[in-house]
């Protein structure tokens, strides 16, 4: 009888533990996966608000959407208009086309195509289909306080016009008025998956990445520090998808 019981609970615990492995290599599985073929990215500042929520103020502590980008370029070759996307600027880059040390990517969504003629009027878009511009309507909320108006804007055939949905708060296309090429996309926003909180990783120098923990200028190019942060407390919510 006490043999059947011994061999009855080395039963269980063997399912129990093979369970458990099977979770904890699902689990490392996911992670691995999201962490390789997928960036996670957090919203700054309030250009894409309604749609995204970040801080104006990017201290420690503030409350800020993260979600996860398509990095693949499959995904940036099959961009389509009003995507949103994960860019640099023109002038993250210097004069022979390096991408700088300083430079951070913004979140922005696609309103012009490659090779689009159109107009911006009092914050609407026409985009021209022969001889006439079409009336595009906006399938999301955006503030035209500050409307970015551009008339008769022709794209070259890798340029995108990109704005923030907070026309009135987002330095974009409209602002420094010049497209962003293919090549500045880093990706494409897939979801926004939770809220967290900004904690302060390190600040690093704009010039040349070297890394400090307390802010100030680089002691070895005496260039400006730029803080870098990491997302704590995590509050996950049903995925928003774009």
């Amino acid at each position: 009888m006490r043999k059947m019981k011994n061999k009855k609970l080395k039963t269980t615990l063997s399912i129990v533990c093979y369970l458990f492995l099977l979770i904890a290599i699902c689990v490392s599985g996911a992670l691995i996966f999201h962490s390789s073929y997928y960036e996670l990215v957090y919203v700054s500042g309030s250009s894409m608000a309604p749609t995204l929520n970040g801080s104006d103020n990017e201290l420690s502590g503030a409350v800020v959407d993260f979600g996860i980008v398509d990095a693949h370029k499959s995904a940036i070759n099959h961009i389509e208009r009003f995507d949103i996307v994960s860019t640099y600027y023109p002038d993250d880059y210097s004069s022979d086309g390096v991408l700088l040390a300083g430079a951070k990517k913004k979140i922005k969504r696609v309103i012009g195509m490659p090779g689009d003629t159109f107009t911006i009027k009092d914050g609407l878009l026409s985009v021209k289909e022969g001889e006439e511009y079409v009336s595009i309507p906006y399938k999301f909320e955006t503030s035209f306080t500050t409307t970015k108006d551009i008339q008769d804007k022709t794209l070259g055939e890798d340029e995108y016009w990109l704005l923030g949905d907070n026309r009135a708060n987002s330095n974009d296309c409209g602002k420094f008025n010049k497209p962003v090429t293919k090549k500045q996309i880093a990706g494409v926003l897939v979801a926004i998956e939770g809220t967290a909180n900004l904690k302060v990783k390190n600040y690093r120098c704009i010039n040349c990445g070297k890394k400090y923990k307390q802010n100030g200028t680089c002691s070895s190019c005496g260039g400006s520090l730029s803080v870098q942060y990491d997302l704590v407390n995590k509050k996950y919510i049903w995925p928003k998808y774009f």
